[in-house]
């Protein structure tokens, strides 16, 4: 026998934008507020120990995730327990804040160079590990790597170089299936989701489906039976710009959430508090 509960709606508690989160005093990598769930409790994404895909069309509120996440992070990025490896092939979005990055590239070769980059430093901290530790703990020897991909297909499909692209799905898998437990996670937004753009979504153990062109798009993006379980990302109105559904590993219930929408004026004053200095000319820093 299993209980059932049965909610009735009667206003969307999540119509409303919300402002950028207060800044922790201590930044828990295994649950980084971003945002808020429908029931009113705190949208709480792990990233240590994972790996998070974000999908959503333009205006979906990709950013707003991102730059949560990034918020959530900054006290361990100050301690240097953490740091973020930037790829911003469109130059816009991780712009404002790339004093905020360990690393930052903005070119599809400078990229691939960044990510053969966080390839060696795990793979020689996976030797470094071996029959010592089993897991990984943030500290500032071994600091928790978070490698951020806006927009990934540039590098895995769009990108005219055919060696470039090879690189970059090769370093990408690498790091999805070999650096969990190391303490390197990949956080990647994407804009189609269809395998011939993205065939490594599978790799992605939690995953975010913003607003979303067509229907089986959702199913593509959480896995089979999401839309079935109540993930209408494709009926998200483009008027809610954060609002999504998310799917964690071991979890088949999809969750409805908001993330709250960090304002270039936040990013500006992150960095101007945070940001320790990039010495990135377009290049790998």
């Amino acid at each position: 026998p299993r209980d059932i509960t049965l909610e009735f709606p009667r206003h969307d508690t999540l119509a409303e934008p919300l402002a950028a989160l207060p800044v922790p005093e201590v930044a828990d990598l295994d649950a980084l507020p971003v945002g808020q769930r429908e029931d009113g409790s705190p949208w709480l994404l792990r990233l240590h120990g994972t790996h998070v895909l974000v999908v959503g069309v333009t205006g979906a509120g990709k950013g707003s995730v991102i730059w949560s996440t990034i918020r959530a992070m900054l006290p361990a990025i100050s301690e240097n327990t953490a740091e973020v490896w930037a790829i911003d092939p469109k130059r816009m979005e991780l712009a404002y804040g790339r004093d905020l990055f360990a690393h930052y590239a903005d070119t599809g070769e400078t990229a691939v160079a960044l990510l053969e980059k966080a390839v060696g430093a795990m793979q020689e901290r996976a030797e470094r590990y071996a029959g010592k530790q089993r897991s990984h703990v943030a500290t500032t020897d071994d600091p928790f790597v978070v490698v951020l991909l806006d927009e990934v297909a540039f590098l895995t499909a769009y990108h005219p170089d055919r060696d470039v692209r090879r690189r970059a799905e090769n370093a990408i898998a690498t790091l999805t299936s070999q650096g969990r437990s190391v303490g390197f996670a990949v956080l990647a937004a994407l804009q189609d989701p269809r395998k011939e753009v993205m065939n490594l979504r599978n790799l992605f153990p939690d995953k975010v489906a913003l607003r979303l062109d067509e229907a089986s798009q959702v199913d593509m993006v959480l896995g089979e039976g999401a839309r079935e379980r109540g993930a209408e990302a494709h009926l998200i109105d483009p008027a809610l710009p954060g609002v999504g559904y998310v799917r964690l590993e071991g979890s088949p219930a999809p969750v409805r959430v908001r993330a709250a929408y960090v304002s270039d004026a936040n990013i500006t004053a992150m960095t101007e508090v945070y940001g320790a200095g990039s010495s990135s000319d377009g290049g790998v820093s």
